[in-house]
């Protein structure tokens, strides 16, 4: 309960002070009731943890995967899938770029896909609407709109080890 109730107040409290600072300061500050959230673990300090990793959401209809290989300095190699069932899914493989909660996927294995998603040490939320050219990764009425995966693992090992339908790796070794 008590773990609720921070994470409530943390969330509640993350837009106080918004428009205060640019967005590079508020990128690099946190507030004194979220740092006492990261120093209690209730939430990541995303300014630490890295995006390379497995990550998964699993449903009824199958199992999606996000991989990213790589760290902040010099980008990601990045694999993802979404599964809608048997014969629907979206599936593509690209590069990433991360600045704090902000993640520049391009997929490029079809046609030219870039988008900002949003990951938050946890959780990797890709936006609700996205480039029609996405959509050339997708079978028809699949779309990685608004899909959403959890890490599951960190590092480049783990990553490496997601597969796809159409790819074996979704994130090879180079």
């Amino acid at each position: 309960m008590r773990l609720a109730v921070a994470l409530l107040l943390t969330m509640s409290l993350a837009g106080c002070g918004a428009g205060e600072s640019g967005p590079d300061e508020q990128a690099a500050e946190v507030s004194s009731l979220e740092q006492a959230a990261i120093d209690a673990g209730v939430i990541p300090d995303v300014r630490k943890v890295t995006l390379s990793g497995a990550f998964e959401r699993q449903s009824d209809l199958g199992t999606d995967s996000f991989c990213a290989v790589g760290n902040d300095e010099n980008g990601y190699q990045v694999g993802m899938i979404a599964v809608f069932g048997p014969d629907s899914k979206c599936e593509g493989m690209g590069e990433a770029e991360r600045d704090g909660e902000n993640v520049r996927i391009t997929l490029n294995s079809e046609e030219k896909c870039s988008f900002t998603a949003r990951f938050d040490g946890v959780e990797l939320k890709m936006p609700g609407a996205l480039p029609d050219s996405c959509a050339s990764y997708c079978s028809p009425r699949a779309g990685f709109n608004g899909v959403s995966f959890y890490m599951i693992g960190e590092g480049d090992a783990v990553a490496r080890s997601t597969s796809g339908r159409d790819f074996d790796n979704l994130c090879p070794a180079p």
